[in-house]
């Protein structure tokens, strides 16, 4: 996710504030996960869709929309 969210910004295709907002909570989740920390990874993730749905018309394009969903659906949770 911080690649697509990565290559997005330096395309044009997701804003910079949101784009960071959202790496900064992957990176987060990472590190934790890294460093063995327990991670409620439903509610993360639940965290993280609802940013990508909450956001603001304009500061991502679909295509990048897309790649973040399909990306999120591969995390192995149960909802």
């Amino acid at each position: 996710m911080r690649r697509v969210i990565d290559v997005g910004i330096a395309a044009g295709e997701v804003g910079p504030r949101f784009g960071v907002d959202l790496a900064r909570e992957v990176t987060t989740l990472l590190n934790e996960v890294d460093g063995g920390e327990p991670v409620d990874l439903v509610r993360r993730v639940e965290r993280l869709r609802a940013a990508i749905d909450g956001r603001r018309p304009g500061e991502v394009s679909p295509d990048r929309v897309a790649d973040l969903t399909a990306l999120l659906a591969e995390v192995p949770v149960s909802f």
